[in-house]
């Protein structure tokens, strides 16, 4: 390996930088999954299409996302969700979740201009909630050195283009899967809701939830999803104004993380996970 790597910074040497990459953020409704792609700014062939590192940096609403079932979609590159860091005091109301890149190999990418390659997909534990970006290196708060001597950002190294490629985001890294026809959050359901407490954590046979709520009298459902993003309990619901109280029979579920999740008709409100001992 550190052979392989030596000869991979060596060769790096002998091309002068060129035209370089830009990643993109996407969602699909139908699968309920987010994309990471690669778009290049021009061609790359063999050998010039040599990929080495990289990392995917994405900023969350925090204690909302929780990303699953993560599919790498390039022959040789695998990618993994390897570092979280929540609330740093430069950006208190976000989570910032880095994928590094593993390579089996050697991979060679068909970077072809313009042309979006797909790098990796995952799901949302929590499902639709709201606005994701990828990480702009340039003016993010968060980005090093920073409080939790973090490293994070956004890098992808081909050979092609002299080391690092990565110049910059697709449409600003925004990703809104709210704007694609999701009907996952109402304003009215959002503005009533006032705090939650799901307790005890971990939890080993009733999972205890307490809802805040100001507005309407709702009715829908509360549902269970596990790390899959599968709903594995549901349970009518009617919330009241004022404090409402639910029990969740978790005795029959396997050890391992859930979240709880709020539904009704045309609007989901996700709340905090729990463990299953």
């Amino acid at each position: 390996m550190k052979r392989m790597l030596f000869l991979f910074v060596a060769a790096l040497l002998g091309f002068s930088a060129s035209a370089q990459v830009k990643f993109k953020l996407g969602y699909d409704k139908s699968t309920d999954r987010y994309t990471v792609y690669v778009v290049s700014m021009q061609d790359y062939s063999h050998p010039q299409n040599i990929t080495g590192t990289g990392q995917v940096t994405i900023k969350v609403p925090t204690n909302k996302f929780d990303p699953v079932d993560i599919v790498s979609h390039l022959e040789g590159m695998i990618w993994e969700a390897n570092s979280r860091n929540n609330s740093p005091t430069e950006a208190p109301d976000f989570d910032y979740i880095s994928f590094g890149l593993i390579i089996q190999g050697v991979a060679y990418p068909e970077y072809q201009k313009e042309k979006e390659l797909p790098l990796f997909s995952f799901r949302n534990a929590y499902g639709c909630t709201g606005k994701v970006w990828l990480v702009d290196n340039d003016n993010d708060p968060f980005m090093p050195p920073n409080s939790q001597n973090a490293n994070i950002g956004n890098t992808l190294t081909i050979l092609g283009a002299g080391g690092d490629a990565y110049i910059g985001n697709v449409n600003g890294g925004l990703c809104d899967c709210a704007d694609d026809g999701s009907g996952t959050t109402a304003t009215e359901e959002e503005l009533s809701f006032r705090g939650f407490r799901v307790f005890p954590n971990p939890v080993s046979d009733v999972a205890n939830v307490q809802i805040n709520w100001e507005g309407k009298t709702t009715d829908g459902w509360i549902q269970v999803v596990d790390a899959l993003g599968r709903v594995v309990l549901g349970q009518p619901m009617t919330i009241l104004d004022g404090e409402n109280h639910f029990r969740i029979e978790a005795d029959k579920l396997v050890p391992g993380n859930y979240w709880v999740r709020l539904s009704g008709e045309g609007w989901q409100i996700n709340l905090d996970s729990f463990k299953k001992q």
